[in-house]
């Protein structure tokens, strides 16, 4: 999910990189979607499509430019990634009062999110997710949806370790890069082994991305996360799995999970681009 993790992977310990999953982020999925079966729905030219994403992130910007990034084959599949500090000050440039306006209904399909979607952006949310499908993928049934919640925190580095129909599933997650560092160092030389880890490059996760309104000498992240577990119990879809839009993409057009069509627009090589200096 974090390009800023990928370059720092990428650019100070090479030998990880095959061990990246080779899912592209939520952004790039976002853009490959909706320039190949959001663009078939609506019965549109996928070159008349001009997918902006709002990003608490600057180094959104960057991955929507990377080569690869353009399996819909309409050009780039994010055309332009803006921050959320960047939105806010364009929506106070222009006068609009938020409160004010009308509430509408999201575009459909693609309108759907679930409570699993929205704690992506607080550490150890994409992990939890992800353990919520896990174990429904793997025994049938979904889990209480809180039952990962171990892995949720601010500590720079955390262990955890689940019992999924019997197997053991070790994980680690850990925010920000001096902690990224460390964790690798310890991969490296063999001190601790993981089956999956989460690493987010900023401090708190997205929510305290380099991209968010400043408040100035105050790090917001620990004010943001618990709003997104808010979110997330309130919902009453709470497994990415059950995600309405999701199924249908599928159903319709992907065909199933990993099949060449997927394949393509939802996977990428971290090979395919050089950092500067990359031989």
């Amino acid at each position: 999910c974090c390009p800023g993790w990928i370059r720092f992977v990428k650019s100070h310990w090479p030998q990880f990189v095959g061990q990246l999953s080779s899912a592209k982020s939520p952004q790039q999925m976002f853009g490959a979607v909706a320039k190949s079966w959001y663009a078939q729905t609506l019965g549109v030219d996928p070159s008349r499509i001009f997918s902006v994403s709002i990003m608490p992130c600057l180094a959104k910007k960057a991955e929507c430019a990377l080569p690869g990034m353009d399996g819909a084959g309409a050009g780039q599949d994010v055309d332009v990634a803006l921050t959320t500090r960047e939105v806010s000050r364009l929506i106070r440039s222009l006068q609009i009062q938020p409160q004010d306006l009308a509430d509408e209904e999201l575009d459909m399909p693609l309108g759907v999110g679930s409570g699993a979607g929205a704690i992506f952006g607080a550490t150890g949310g994409v992990m939890e997710a992800a353990l919520r499908s896990a174990f429904f993928l793997v025994t049938g049934k979904n889990p209480e949806p809180d039952a990962f919640k171990s892995v949720r925190g601010m500590d720079g580095w955390k262990e955890a370790t689940f019992d999924i129909a019997g197997t053991a599933l070790k994980v680690a997650v850990v925010n920000g890069l001096g902690n990224a560092d460390k964790l690798l160092a310890a991969l490296d030389r063999g001190d601790v082994r993981y089956d999956f880890v989460e690493v987010m490059a900023c401090p708190g996760g997205c929510v305290g991305g380099g991209g968010q309104p400043i408040h100035d000498r105050v790090e917001m992240a620990p004010n943001r996360a618990p709003t997104l577990y808010d979110i997330d119990r309130s919902m009453k879809l709470r497994f990415s799995h059950e995600n309405p839009s999701i199924l249908e993409c599928y159903q319709q057009f992907l065909g199933a999970p990993l099949s060449e069509k997927a394949h393509h627009l939802l996977h990428t090589t971290y090979h395919g681009w050089k950092m500067p200096g990359e031989k």
